[in-house]
């Protein structure tokens, strides 16, 4: 099906109700789409502008069954959708990116594998697993540098920027469990004005 014409008039289905759906969602509004999200907070960003809000689990199949009913194209709009909701939504409706192209992101080191292997720069980093790992790559890599969890985190959840190593204890301490983690070197810039 790629390359499909999903013309106007039309309901564009969101996985995630965040500000990027939102965003998504009133722009399909403007050029005349119809829109509805699934996301299990009540009123969420996305749901307070779109046509329909399913409110339910990422996981949740009959909320996802509930939202290929009323939909003609879906996609996402950040990386932590349950994978097997979003295959079975690929197999039973038009999911344009796919479900493998949402395993790969969430993922760090997965996510990081895949654009390496296209010869596309990323930050240097190390897998962590250990705490032993966490000092070698901190000596590897240097401070600052940025501890992730691999799975989950996103804007700025799971994260935690080490700038000496004294913090190494605490910061392992407080991130125990949650893991495993990436481990990326800062990479200073400075922004510009025109």
């Amino acid at each position: 099906m790629s390359g499909k014409w999903i013309e106007p008039g039309k309901t564009i289905g969101i996985l995630g109700g965040g500000q990027l759906g939102r965003m998504m969602a009133l722009s399909a509004r403007e050029m005349g789409y119809g829109v509805a999200v699934l996301d299990p907070a009540p009123n969420s960003p996305c749901g307070q502008v779109a046509d329909l809000q399913v409110e339910a689990a990422y996981n949740d199949l009959s909320g996802a069954e509930q939202l290929a009913k009323v939909c003609d194209v879906l996609t996402y709009e950040f990386e932590n959708i349950d994978a097997q909701t979003a295959k079975w939504l690929e197999e039973n409706l038009y999911l344009p990116q796919g479900s493998e192209l949402l395993s790969i992101t969430q993922d760090r080191l997965t996510e990081k594998a895949a654009i390496s292997s296209y010869q596309v720069p990323v930050v240097p980093y190390r897998a962590i697993h250990t705490h032993k790992d966490l000092e070698e790559a901190v000596e590897e890599l240097g401070l600052p540098a940025v501890l992730k969890t691999t799975r989950g985190g996103y804007d700025g959840k799971g994260q935690r920027v080490i700038r000496e190593s004294s913090q190494l204890n605490q910061i392992w301490d407080d991130m125990q469990g949650s893991g495993p983690f990436v481990l990326e070197a800062w990479i200073p810039f400075d922004k510009k004005y025109l």
